[in-house]
């Protein structure tokens, strides 16, 4: 079999950093004198105390712009442009934006940073694309009584076009010298900030630990579109064992003498796995590595990758690396070289996590999971999610009828073909956009049209839809040999300013989340084909279909903020779910068994490969359900094994009218071993009123205080480990958060 090689078109860059520290050692961007400190805490001692805290709560109406700059912070720009970074308690807007606070910030409510470059570029109704450059700055820090400072901080970003960055730098020396921290963590383009990178901990102890003057800035340059927030800076002191798993691979060998092989790959049918390698090694087989960050005080002991694999819930295998000592803040990577074979169809998980013999402190950044269906008919690289889409409009030669955007697949074994899938996204209707899938297949080197489809008409019905068609069959060219083809989207539109080229008319899934990228894109002007870096949403379904026909779907929704906002009544209300699978009829009643405010159902019997779509109510009643008034309803394609979890309505509920008294209110840490700091900051002064309730409702604890303006207290209670929910209430605003104890 014959590897094809593509001409790659570089548009940038990239290194693996990982959050490291580059400490060039550079000038400052711009010196700042030590000016006013923000609220310190340095009294505190030991693994995750705070020392220094601000939650952006800006917020000052007798502000001509409504809010207020504090006193020592800073902010600057590289050019006079006014792209700076601002204070914002509402919707990000601009021509590609459209951005709310984010729900799991610890205090959305009370406003956070941005560098809103998307608005600031579709001002006064124009689009336009310069480039930001701002930095803003906090006031000296004083960590001289501490051993150790861990930054802690949300972020949420989405950034465009070419050189993105985004970085973290801090100085104990008023600006002469920084420490430079990559927080974009090679997140790529056009990407929302992924889960596992928007709670950011740093620990800089070796540029700020012992030091009375630190101050940290943050410093946005390069993008021209989207936006960057931040909200809850926290700095902390470190724990002694944190061990991070900062980055992962899991690679799919392709049976050739390359470690790395096809990279991961979402679905993928059993008939081609377990033959012999071209090359070397078995096809299918998977191994896996991982990258390491020691971000504790003392040396990580043993630290190695072990990897747990389930199939369809149930664990079949467990791989451990060799372990290594890994120093405080230093890195190094694992790899586990035993392949793991899947042979049978179902549902795989891997379930990679970063151990060390020592006590992990801080466990919520160590693992991650990913997913591997063994199917019977499809071979599909992406998962079922679009992030973005994708066409060949910004290529230089692009956005001509009869473009295409492909995805290449390798063939190990003989078989049948039937149809091509794909994610269509969106369309232009002006350019009357059709669409036609396309089998190409490499001979010698290069690629040949194979096998088609009938020529399709895009409209609104095809609008962010999966798309199946049948490719025409001549009883002898769809039966496909080993090698190497690429399943494609051909796209024509008409241009009435290029009426000899025309244009492509619509565009594609683009999966972010699945690494490496496979698509190709061909330019029909030129006749040139390109490698990507995407991963578009497009496969192949195969003649066979050997596997299961149908599986059980267990439903999991949380109810926990409806409970403490009083929508929810565990004793009175129920909560069931309606779909398409039913017909939206709607199921038995959800059950929660163990009293975490978690219900739970399992329907049987519903089609693998089947999209559905569904809602949970609240006692069976259309007008209490989540998203109503003919909201967007909840989407799931079914597998082999399906355990869905989702919080009701997303976690909104209707709340208390809002006076914008309480503008701060923490609890940390969270979770936590029933010992807690409540910190509480009101507008003005009032009476407020401390509970703590499990469960079922029940009073555990209260605390009333009078005309505060600020208050923190710590609670230490005998709690049994579970679900607990902390009331603040000012007779005016009540505001609830949940309290987890181990």
């Amino acid at each position: 079999m014959k590897r094809f090689t593509l001409l790659l078109i570089v548009t940038g860059m990239f290194t693996w950093s990982f959050g490291q520290v580059l400490q060039t050692g550079k000038d400052a961007l711009m010196h700042q004198p030590p000016q006013k400190e923000s609220i310190q805490m340095n009294h505190q001692k030991g693994g995750g105390d705070v020392i220094w805290s601000t939650t952006f709560g800006w917020k000052d109406e007798a502000e001509d712009r409504g809010w207020k700059l504090p006193d020592g912070w800073a902010i600057g720009e590289d050019e006079d442009m006014g792209f700076v970074w601002v204070w914002r308690d509402d919707t990000i807007h601009g021509n590609y934006t459209n951005v709310a606070p984010r729900t799991w910030f610890d205090t959305p409510e009370d406003g956070f940073i941005v560098v809103p470059i998307d608005e600031y570029n579709s001002a006064d109704g124009q689009t336009q694309s310069n480039h930001s450059g701002t930095w803003i700055q906090t006031p000296p820090i004083d960590c001289s009584a501490v051993s150790s400072v861990v930054v802690n901080f949300y972020q949420y970003f989405r950034l465009c076009c070419s050189d993105y960055n985004l970085e973290m730098l801090v100085t104990n020396d008023g600006g002469v010298h920084w420490a430079t921290y990559d927080v974009r963590f090679d997140v790529a383009g056009n990407t929302f900030t992924p889960v596992r990178f928007r709670d950011v901990k740093i620990n800089i102890s070796d540029v700020a630990a012992g030091s009375p003057s630190v101050q940290i800035r943050f410093y946005m340059h390069g993008p021209s579109h989207y936006f960057w927030m931040i909200d809850d800076l926290v700095l902390t002191e470190a724990y002694d064992y944190d061990l991070v798993l900062e980055d992962y691979w899991a690679y799919f060998d392709g049976g050739y003498d390359d470690p790395e092989g096809l990279g991961h790959i979402n679905y993928w049918p059993l008939s081609q796995m377990g033959m012999a390698g071209e090359t070397a090694g078995t096809v299918g087989g998977y191994t896996f590595r991982s990258a390491h960050l020691n971000q504790g005080n003392q040396d990580a002991e043993n630290a190695r990758l072990n990897v747990q694999i389930l199939k369809n819930g149930t664990e079949i295998d467990n791989k451990v690396s060799d372990g290594m000592t890994i120093w405080s803040l230093d890195r190094d990577t694992q790899n586990i070289l035993d392949p793991f074979l899947a042979d049978d169809y179902g549902d795989y998980q891997f379930n990679l996590e970063a151990v060390m013999d020592n006590e992990d402190e801080v466990p919520d950044n160590n693992d991650v999971s990913l997913r591997f269906t063994v199917t019977d008919s499809l071979f599909h690289r992406a998962d079922f999610s679009a992030e973005s889409s994708a066409n060949t409009g910004g290529w230089v030669g692009g956005n001509n009828a009869g473009d295409m955007v492909g995805v290449d697949y390798e063939i190990f074994a003989p078989c049948e073909i039937n149809s091509i899938t794909a994610y269509l996204t969106g369309y232009s209707a002006a350019a009357n956009a059709q669409y036609q899938f396309v089998l190409m297949k490499d001979i010698e080197g290069e690629y040949t049209e194979w096998l088609a489809s009938d020529v399709m008409d895009m409209d609104s019905t095809t609008n962010n839809t999966w798309v199946t068609l049948p490719l025409d069959k001549d009883g002898e060219t769809e039966f496909l040999e080993a090698g190497d083809y690429a399943a494609c989207v051909r796209m024509w539109g008409d241009d009435p300013n290029d009426e000899e080229n025309g244009r492509c008319g619509l565009s594609v899934g683009w999966d972010m989340d699945t690494k490496p990228s496979h698509t190709l894109m061909y330019l029909s002007v030129g006749g040139n084909w390109y490698s990507t870096g995407k991963l578009n949403m497009i496969g192949i379904n195969i003649n066979d279909h050997n596997g299961p026909a149908v599986a059980p779907v267990t439903f999991n929704v949380d109810m926990t903020n409806h409970i403490a906002s009083g929508e929810f009544n565990p004793d009175a209300d129920f909560v069931d779910v309606a779909g398409t699978f039913n017909d939206w009829s709607g199921s038995e009643h959800l059950t929660d068994a163990d009293g975490d405010g978690i219900y739970t159902i399992t329907i049987a019997d519903l089609p693998v490969g089947q999209v559905i779509e569904y809602k949970y109510r609240i006692n069976a009643n259309w007008d209490t359900s989540e998203f109503p008034f003919g909201g967007p309803n909840r989407t799931y394609t079914v597998r082999y094994w399906n355990v869905l979890n989702n919080v009701y309505n997303n976690g909104e509920t209707a709340g208390v009218d809002n006076n914008q008294i309480i503008n701060r209110f923490s609890v940390y840490p969270n979770p936590n071993n029933g010992v807690f700091t409540v910190d509480i900051t009101n507008a003005l002064p009032s009476d407020i009123q401390i509970s703590l309730m499990d469960i079922q409702g029940q009073v555990v604890y209260q605390n009333k205080v009078n005309h505060v303006m600020t208050h923190q207290e710590v609670i230490n209670t005998e709690l049994s480990k579970g679900v607990y929910f902390l009331s603040v209430n000012n007779g005016k605003e009540v505001k609830v958060r949940k309290v987890i104890v181990r």
